[in-house]
């Protein structure tokens, strides 16, 4: 009986391990300078608005889409694909990031 427990055990450990390194973003926010504010975000972000996040690190992008008032999320690290709603919105962004730099975004 204990071998059942342990063995659950481990595999919540190693669960949540893989969970917290996919969720945590790989570097703590910069002084980097955000990109101005623009009133149209409000409706719509653009996706020349987005793409001014492209060469970001991670956080830096997390940091600026939240002080902008856009939604954020990661579709992808290093690789790694994450599962997504499919619903649309046209105030969040969606990064793909390697080497804690952010290569894409879409807006959606």
């Amino acid at each position: 009986m204990l071998r059942n427990g342990v063995a659950i055990a481990a595999v919540l450990a190693t669960a949540l391990v893989a969970w917290s390194c996919s969720a945590a973003p790989a570097s703590a926010p910069s002084d980097r300078a955000c990109p101005a504010a623009d009133a149209a975000d409000t409706v719509e972000i653009s996706g020349t608005r987005a793409e001014l996040l492209l060469g970001y690190s991670e956080a830096d992008s997390q940091r600026c889409a939240e002080e902008l008032g856009w939604r954020f999320r990661v579709g992808a690290r290093d690789g790694e694909n994450f599962a997504l709603t499919e619903d649309y919105s046209l105030q969040r962004v969606t990064v793909i990031v390697n080497d804690d730099l952010v290569t894409a975004i879409t807006v959606g």
